[in-house]
């Protein structure tokens, strides 16, 4: 009999060392992920930035992307190289207009006032409804130190896309410590990194292209 009882001991002392430590982790998880959520919140905002993206994926395709917003303008140029075959795709957002231009090695066509909006900018990758989704979705979550050029950062996996908005499944990033931002994802198929500028957006950047030698498409 005290042969049973120490086992359920041992037992139950197991189980409550392994809460502990999952609380233990959950916790770390959540102070983190609060911090980011509160360094990325001054960029959320901003009105004059620039994003330079690169993708790339196992079938050798590469998209690189440069975003540009200032005082409600919007520009963001996509270029894309699959196999040696180049395309580029600009649009342009003022005044909720859009206009998009095709360029290819076989043809260039312009589409104006398409009545679509440009989705993409500076996004908070842990956002959630309230606090208690952030701690339920940093339970399984691993977050690891490390450094990504040249800066702090943190390296996350295992992120539950069903509670926090902007994150995809089998996801793992690369978030800089002091500002939230993240400026590296992968998914096991595709890479995606980022580079960020604030407050130097020159307004060139918004010039369209004349639209001359192009096929308007209605």
């Amino acid at each position: 009999m005290k042969k049973k009882k120490l086992i359920l001991i041992i037992i139950l002392l197991v189980i409550l060392a392994l809460v502990i430590l999952l609380l233990i982790h959950t916790i770390r998880n959540f102070i983190i992920i609060k911090n980011l959520q509160e360094n990325v919140a001054q960029y959320l905002n901003s009105t004059n930035y620039h994003i330079k993206s690169s993708e790339s994926d196992d079938s050798g395709t590469t998209m690189n992307i440069d975003y540009y917003q200032k005082d409600g303008k919007i520009a963001i140029i996509m270029e894309r190289n699959q196999n040696g075959k180049v395309s580029k795709i600009s649009s342009y957002e003022k005044d909720g207009k859009t206009n998009r231009y095709y360029d290819t090695e076989d043809s260039n066509v312009a589409e104006l006032d398409t009545g679509s909006t440009i989705m993409f900018g500076v996004v908070n990758f842990f956002d959630t409804a309230n606090d208690f989704q952030t701690f339920v979705g940093s339970i399984m979550m691993k977050i690891e130190k490390t450094e990504y050029n040249g800066k702090e950062c943190y390296l996350i996996t295992d992120i539950p896309a069903s509670i926090f908005l902007n994150s995809t499944e089998n996801n793992e990033i690369y978030i800089e410590k002091d500002t939230g931002l993240y400026v590296k994802s992968s998914n096991g198929t595709s890479t995606a990194e980022r580079e960020y500028e604030f407050d130097n957006v020159s307004d060139e950047v918004f010039e369209e292209p004349n639209l001359e030698g192009y096929e308007i498409r209605e």
